[in-house]
């Protein structure tokens, strides 16, 4: 007699029993099939929060260690007051940071990479600490697939208004808005916020109403404290918040029965997204080493 075995379903994140054909809490067609065939890949469907911080880290220690590989000599920048290095300037172009004539040149692909990358310990400490403490919530309210579909969307979204807010404004308004790269996971972590709070909007009732409070009390005085410190773009927070808030109302809640499948689709598209970028930034820093 076969044994009996509960699996992880790759649609909700609950427990089912391996012989369902489909999932009792998201309709997912053949759970446990699904389940082991992301697990051969190493496709964690309970969290995606620890894999989000690691990225972020090996990318960070990337851009620090990548001037040794370049055959010329590249300063390192500086962070907290001038006392601790950093990763410099070109590390990060390399690495694709967010500037509007990569984009123009067709390398839509660094608005995804620069999700990843950080000026200093202090812009990546930050950030993954509100990762940490945001990324657990709204893999409780929406599940882990619909976390990483809007952290990853969001992210973009922010990197997206911050890069062509000073030029429509320059162009529209006649201003003179110097075209700076954007980089780091603030516009995603603020999409995360901006998810939370749609939440909060439909679920209603007390607990409704504490997360709207809560969330938009955070976003409000970080949106606050970036008009006040140097180097902080306010236009990736207030663009990546409104993409998390827009998703989040689009996507369905966690306890409703649909969008399972929906969402662990989605979550492999996001994911593919960010691999064809990775791939991207690896040839394109391939092909300029090797020209130098």
């Amino acid at each position: 007699m076969t044994e009996k075995k509960a699996v992880i379903c790759p649609g909700c994140g609950k427990l089912v029993s391996d012989y369902l054909d489909n999932c009792p809490y998201c309709d997912l067609k053949h759970p446990a099939k699904k389940q082991r065939l992301l697990s051969t890949f190493g496709f964690n469907t309970r969290s995606f929060v620890k894999p989000l911080i690691v990225i972020n880290v090996i990318f960070f220690i990337m851009s620090y260690a990548l001037p040794l590989f370049i055959p010329i000599k590249v300063p390192m920048g500086r962070d907290f007051l001038g006392m601790i290095p950093s990763p410099s300037h070109v590390s990060l172009n390399l690495m694709g940071w967010a500037d509007i004539r990569l984009i123009a040149a067709g390398n839509w692909w660094v608005l995804v990479t620069a999700i990843f990358l950080h000026g200093g310990f202090l812009h990546i400490l930050f950030n993954m600490l509100w990762v940490r403490d945001l990324g657990p919530q709204t893999e409780y309210l929406f599940g882990p697939h619909k976390m990483l579909i809007i952290f990853v969307l969001s992210g973009i979204a922010g990197n997206l208004v911050a890069v062509f807010t000073p030029f429509f404004a320059n162009s529209l308004l006649g201003t003179r808005m110097a075209l700076l790269p954007v980089i780091g996971s603030s516009g995603a972590v603020f999409g995360l916020m901006g998810a939370i709070i749609a939440f909060g909007r439909k679920r209603g009732g007390i607990y409704g109403r504490q997360l709207v409070r809560q969330m938009g009390m955070w976003a409000l005085i970080l949106i606050v404290m970036g008009f006040l410190l140097p180097g902080v773009s306010n236009a990736a927070h207030i663009g990546g918040f409104i993409g998390g808030f827009v998703i989040g109302q689009l996507l369905s809640l966690n306890q409703q029965r649909t969008g399972g499948s929906a969402a662990l689709w989605g979550a492999l598209v996001a994911s593919g997204i960010c691999l064809f970028s990775f791939l991207n930034m690896f040839y394109r820093l391939l092909n300029i080493i090797s020209s130098l």
